[in-house]
């Protein structure tokens, strides 16, 4: 009888397991932004869980989640315990919309003839309704493996050169035998990235779209996971390099919003949302419950 009582907790614990973790990766990352003279800001350390297509990024600020599956996107403010979830679709259309609200405010300031501050307006709402995913930007791409050979994080890589439209946009450097594609699918992957790109403005939204649009571009990722990129743009750098990877099991709780946390709009995410009307009690005395303790 205890055998067969303690068959039943093992085959209990068994079925709950999936629920409870399941094999994935823990990758920690250090991103450091390069001015336009060279100066190096202060590197900025992240934690990403990834497992079963569903990604995890937390930084200092902000926990982002991914579901690459269900087409989710969530976005997490720890420290006022606020989260924002949608599509991605959704996500583009209100980034979109905050563009438009923040062009508003800074052209009411300027110095201008109203007519021409309403144009200008008007100019930026033509743009914010376009469609979430428009036609991808046709700059030419070309990839050249440079021959340099790095370890990073105790993996061999390989390094590419990435030029958009004859200018090195980004620096690549790939390690072949760390194979995440169980994990991640590097398709599904870009076609969101296709998506979330739309929102961007300037040169680099540009280049970017015509990256992810590129098959060459697909065909390097599906070679192994990038452990360091060094993107170029018009104000300096920015440098995300691998310090970490383990292959582990991943919490399913890594991938979800924790239940006291508060919905709000994306753009109260990092703002304190209105408050709303208080209450007014019958008995003026706080209860149990709201009195403040000592």
């Amino acid at each position: 009888m205890k055998r067969v009582l303690q068959l039943l907790i093992v085959g209990s614990l068994l079925a709950l397991a999936p629920a409870m973790a399941r094999a994935g990766w823990i990758v920690d990352w250090s991103t450091v932004a390069v001015n336009q003279k060279g100066e190096r800001m202060a590197a900025q350390q992240a934690t990403q869980s990834i497992t079963g297509n569903q990604v995890r990024m937390q930084q200092p600020e902000v926990t982002t989640i991914i579901d690459y599956t269900k087409d989710r996107y969530t976005l997490i403010n720890p420290a006022k315990r606020y989260f924002w979830s949608g599509t991605i679709d959704d996500y583009v259309r209100d980034m979109s919309s905050q563009r438009k609200n923040a062009l508003t405010e800074r052209v009411n300031r300027m110095p201008i003839p109203k007519r021409k501050r309403d144009k200008l307006v008007d100019q930026e709402g033509a743009e914010s309704e376009k469609k979430p995913t428009p036609e991808p930007t046709r700059l030419p791409v070309s990839l050249a493996e440079t021959g340099a050979a790095e370890k990073i994080a105790g993996y061999e890589t390989e390094k590419y050169d990435v030029k958009v439209d004859g200018e090195l946009f980004q620096e690549i450097w790939i390690a072949p035998a760390l194979d995440l594609s169980a994990d991640l699918d590097a398709a599904r992957y870009l076609a969101q990235q296709q998506k979330t790109g739309s929102s961007m403005l300037g040169k680099s939204a540009k280049q970017y779209s015509a990256l992810y649009n590129d098959p060459q571009y697909s065909a390097l990722l599906a070679k192994g996971f990038v452990v360091k990129t060094v993107t170029h743009h018009m104000a300096g750098s920015f440098e995300r390099v691998v310090t970490s990877v383990k292959q582990v099991d991943v919490p399913a709780s890594d991938f979800a919003v924790p239940e006291d946390y508060r919905k709000v709009r994306l753009a109260d995410l990092f703002d304190p949302p209105p408050t709303p009307a208080p209450h007014v009690a019958t008995d003026p005395r706080p209860s149990a419950k709201t009195r403040p303790k000592p």
